[in-house]
């Protein structure tokens, strides 16, 4: 069995710049290769943040959804507006994750900005959390919207090629891209892993 996660920032700087609406229409042009490419997966779909002071709001707005049959994600959905508590909604991830009798997953974190609200879990945890994810050739992706991500991704343990950083109008370029990948994963267990000319194309402005 297969699975994707996608974890979605959906804190309040999400709103500029187009993010918000580029970063669905993305990850709605993800599942569409998947569904075109016969991917046998099933994908769910969480939205995080919080509220200043409190904790983490992880709501999940698509669940274990064939690609075929997915409804396309839109603002009525979800709407940007509070904080980032990155770490814990990473730890809600996982452990939905490691709930599922899943031989191959993917986890695919969408995020504009730092970790600056989790409450109960540290980057040094979710950084363990995502190793022990990794040692299971489970594929860790991070993109950052409009947001040099590399840093972050380090300090959680992904490699480079597994991290990147696009322009916001690019993002479904770099999904469609990243799904892609995501089939020949399905297929021979290949590490799905952005090239340096992938990289340069998602920053073209």
């Amino acid at each position: 069995m297969q699975h994707d996660f996608i974890l979605l920032d959906r804190s309040g700087s999400m709103e500029s710049g187009g993010r918000w609406a580029e970063s669905i229409n993305a990850i709605n042009t993800y599942v569409k290769k998947l569904a075109d490419d016969g991917v046998d997966t099933g994908v769910t779909l969480a939205v995080f943040d919080s509220d200043t002071g409190a904790a983490l709001d992880y709501r999940v707005i698509r669940d274990r959804i064939i690609p075929s049959t997915w409804h396309p994600v839109s603002d009525a959905d979800a709407a940007p507006r509070g904080m980032t508590p990155l770490n814990d909604a990473i730890a809600r991830t996982v452990a939905a994750a490691q709930a599922g009798n899943y031989d191959k997953v993917a986890i695919i974190i969408v995020t504009d900005g730092l970790e600056n609200a989790s409450k109960e879990c540290t980057t040094a945890h979710a950084k363990k959390l995502l190793d022990n994810c990794r040692a299971r050739n489970w594929q860790v992706l991070f993109i950052g919207a409009d947001y040099d991500n590399a840093a972050q991704a380090a300090q959680l343990g992904n490699a480079v090629a597994a991290t990147l950083a696009s322009a916001a109008p690019n993002l479904s370029f770099v999904m469609e891209k990243t799904a892609g990948m995501r089939g020949a994963y399905a297929v021979s267990g290949a590490a799905m892993l952005y090239s340096a000319a992938d990289k340069r194309r998602a920053q073209q402005r």
